[in-house]
């Protein structure tokens, strides 16, 4: 695995990978291989970084099931609050654990919306992690950007592509002030909730900009074991989702009459 992705991939940089490791195939000595071989593939020089979100430690308000009011109030009660050295991922993957546990992994301290990295640039990418805004300019996402990282999608499409987030936040567009998530804080006196504002949201139909980046001819594809791996630039594609968000802010919310999330959002906009 680690000749493949050195015979595809220079070394070094910052590489941002979304990953589904049932996609590869077998790989003898399971996702801890996977890990050193995209390490050993980085070299020394270069840096890891991969999503581990908690969006299952928020408010179940906004959680994709219906709840009553003392279901909420219950599962409020018992969620544990974040905990950056502790606290799994969720709806991540193998990958995303696989590195978080590494002894040399450091992660960022969000609490819905955090990161881990491995490698010279980790510290950099990862320090003060916005609460408001965590996918926008100031955050690990926008410290990648500037460092212009690598996107690698192995096994997994564009909805999985976070950095579509960072153009949104870019163009500061209307609807991102309604996406709000609150997460619990346990002091002194006791559990408190927070709120933060422009959170991760609804990215199915993030999807719909893969025919502009092959477009573009920013787009390269190749195969990891049995996976299909997209790869692209996060400069790359922050400019080309900016050019479609400013012709048509709409253009990658999914169709789903029934998420939350995006029907609320194209009412916004459109109005």
């Amino acid at each position: 695995m680690t000749a493949e992705l050195r015979s595809t991939l220079p070394a070094g940089g910052v590489w941002i990978v979304h990953s589904s490791c049932r996609s590869l195939g077998a790989v003898e000595g399971g996702t801890d291989a996977v890990v050193d071989a995209l390490l050993t593939a980085l070299g020394p020089e270069g840096t890891l970084m991969v999503p581990t979100f908690t969006t299952n430690l928020t408010d179940p308000a906004r959680w994709p099931v219906a709840l009553t009011g003392e279901e909420r109030t219950a599962t409020m009660a018992r969620l544990p609050a974040f905990r950056p050295d502790r606290s799994p991922s969720y709806l991540m993957g193998v990958i995303p654990e696989a590195v978080r546990r590494h002894p040399r992994a450091l992660r960022s301290d969000h609490p819905v919306t955090s990161w881990a990295a491995i490698g010279p640039r980790a510290r950099e990418l990862l320090a003060d992690h916005p609460l408001d805004d965590p996918e926008g300019e100031a955050g690990p996402l926008g410290r990648a950007w500037r460092l212009e990282a690598t996107i690698l999608l192995v096994g997994v499409g564009q909805d999985r592509n976070t950095t579509i987030h960072l153009a949104e936040s870019m163009l500061d567009l209307p609807h991102l002030h309604a996406m709000r998530d609150a997460y619990p804080v346990d002091g002194p006196e006791g559990r408190t909730w927070r709120e933060v504002e422009k959170t991760t949201h609804c990215s199915d139909g993030f999807v719909a900009l893969e025919p502009l980046l092959e477009e573009a001819g920013v787009l390269r594809r190749f195969t990891l074991g049995d996976a299909l791996v997209r790869r692209m630039s996060s400069p790359d594609v922050v400019r080309v989702a900016t050019e479609l968000l400013r012709r048509d802010p709409t253009a990658l919310l999914c169709h789903d009459p029934v998420c939350p999330n995006c029907v609320t959002s194209r009412t916004l906009l459109q109005n």
